[in-house]
């Protein structure tokens, strides 16, 4: 009888000794168990940079793990996708980026991506969207856009305007088409280098966010005013009909990511997305919260966008960068 109660006994302590081990093994391997990447394809400092240390410091204060910001500028944020695309698909490499950009427009004006944006990609969830606008120099006499129109016709083909990221040139190339118009594109790793060269006179206008609001904004690429930048005439009040290119930024992980990893992400960013913190923050920036588009939904707004930016690079004829 000792004997066999001895034997549950055993029995009985091996069986918790594997649960307790069990469940030491999940407590390891939860996610995140160390240091996550979010990855962006634009320089520090410039306006997609915010928006992902935002969303990365949100995410760092969820998980309680820390969030390095790995910036890859270049190639129109191919070099950073691609980063991604090659990266384990195990939630610790991270890309966020303004799918508009990465997928939409890349995919119609590069021949050859190093990627397939639908296929090497998880869609976790959306983030915030904004218009684009018009600008030239803060002392340029140029008010409007009918006035801009006019000045690059007077320079007989000699106008110049740059581009920083792939929805700059796609603006202005279909202005440039809508409009009859010649002017050389000039590229930009940033922004920010944008800016300065309108502000130097290297070009005479270009296609920005509202991140920083230099130079004088003449129309949003939207029909309608933005409630973020309510002072901006709407792309149909400035005279250009079927205008309705935006910058829209989401969050994505490599191909094949676990499911559980995808849906704890994009709770956190939901939840990121809906915090008053981001509101205030980015409304002086022209961004609005965008939550919830999540996984699938996600995948189907891309493809949506990707077919509106295949027609939009087919009117204007956008060269390839």
């Amino acid at each position: 009888m000792r004997r066999e109660a001895s034997k549950l006994l055993a029995g009985l302590l091996a069986f918790a000794g594997a649960l307790v081990s069990t469940a030491a093994g999940w407590a390891q391997d939860a996610y995140p168990s160390r240091d996550i990447t979010v990855v962006v394809g634009y320089s520090a400092g410039s306006g997609p940079d915010i928006i992902a240390r935002h969303f990365a410091d949100h995410l760092r204060r969820k998980s309680g793990r820390a969030v390095v910001v790995d910036n890859r500028p270049g190639a129109l944020t191919n070099i950073a996708a691609q980063r991604v695309a090659q990266a384990k698909p195990d939630g610790y490499t991270i890309l966020i980026t303004p799918g508009n950009s990465s997928w939409a427009i890349n995919s119609a004006i590069f021949k050859d991506l190093p990627f397939k944006p639908l296929e090497d990609f998880t869609p976790v969830t959306s983030l915030v969207t904004t218009p684009f606008a018009f600008a030239v120099a803060d002392g340029s006499p140029i008010n409007s856009i009918a006035d801009l129109t006019a000045f690059i016709k007077s320079k007989d083909g000699k106008a110049k305007y740059g581009f920083p990221n792939s929805i700059s040139l796609a603006s202005a190339e279909l202005y440039k088409k809508t409009a009859g118009l010649e002017a050389t594109g000039v590229p930009y790793k940033s922004i920010l280098d944008s800016h300065a060269a309108l502000a130097a006179g290297e070009v005479d206008f270009f296609v920005t966010d509202l991140t920083f609001r230099k130079g004088k904004l003449l129309a949003l690429t939207i029909p309608e005013r933005s409630p973020v930048a309510p002072e901006v005439p709407s792309a149909r009040e400035a005279g250009l009909h079927d205008f309705d290119l935006f910058s829209w930024f989401g969050m994505w992980l490599p191909r094949n990511a676990p499911q559980d990893v995808v849906d704890k992400l994009a709770g956190w960013m939901d939840e990121a997305a809906a915090d008053e913190e981001t509101r205030v923050k980015f409304a002086p920036m022209g961004f609005v919260p965008w939550k919830g588009v999540r996984g699938q939904a996600l995948r189907a707004f891309t493809e949506k966008e990707m077919a509106k930016w295949k027609t939009v690079a087919e009117i204007a004829k956008i060269p390839a960068p």
